[in-house]
């Protein structure tokens, strides 16, 4: 709201609309307060009862006078200068659309500094990463399988020659055939037949 210093910068030019509406309504307004009220308005405006009472006698007001009014008893001042029907309330709007409309737009900014006009937001540039390509998983090797290991040759058995008492399961022919070679070997001189006779001879006989 206006503060009394601010007010004390305002001409004392009269602004009435309707010099009657302004008598009437000043008187009213004036007349229906208690004397502490008035005090305050008079030492806000920085005036005398007097200057109050021209008013409502001369139908003629001054901005600061109207603002003083309205501030102080919460009343439209365009209510005081005929230009409302309504007394209303006394509103920051109503207060800087006054003093713009009678070339105190300065005044008006001081009061209410205009908003600062809003900064256009600058949007952060979207970085692009470019997507590595999906790498194909090569295929698994199979191992090779194993080769097949040759199967282990059976070992020779050897020979085994029949032991002493053991029955021989051979054909007489076959038999008389082996004591023949054995006895031919034998007197040929070779040691190992003379054995071997001697062996099948024992078993013979056994």
């Amino acid at each position: 709201m206006i503060t009394t210093a601010q007010l004390k910068s305002l001409k004392q030019n009269d602004i009435s609309a309707d010099a009657e509406k302004t008598k009437a309504r000043a008187e009213q307004l004036w007349k229906a307060q208690k004397n502490a009220t008035k005090n305050d308005l008079v030492a806000f405006a920085g005036c005398s009862p007097a200057t109050v009472h021209r008013i409502y006698k001369t139908g003629s007001i001054h901005i600061k006078l109207a603002l003083a009014f309205g501030q102080v008893l919460n009343v439209n001042p365009y209510y005081l200068t005929g230009e409302a029907d309504e007394p209303g309330e006394f509103t920051e709007a109503l207060l800087l659309q006054i003093l713009e409309q009678h070339g105190y737009k300065q005044l008006a900014e001081e009061i209410a500094p205009p908003a600062p006009a809003a900064e256009e937001v600058v949007k952060p540039k979207r970085k692009y990463t470019r997507k590595a390509m999906p790498v194909e998983e090569a295929a698994p090797v199979p191992e090779p399988e194993p080769e097949p290991q040759p199967e282990p040759e059976p070992e020779p058995v050897a020979d085994e020659e029949p032991a002493p008492g053991a029955d021989i399961d051979l054909p007489e022919e076959d038999l008389q055939a082996l004591l023949h070679t054995l006895v031919i070997l034998d007197r040929a001189g070779i040691a190992a037949a003379k054995e071997k006779l001697t062996r099948v001879k024992g078993i013979l006989v056994s």
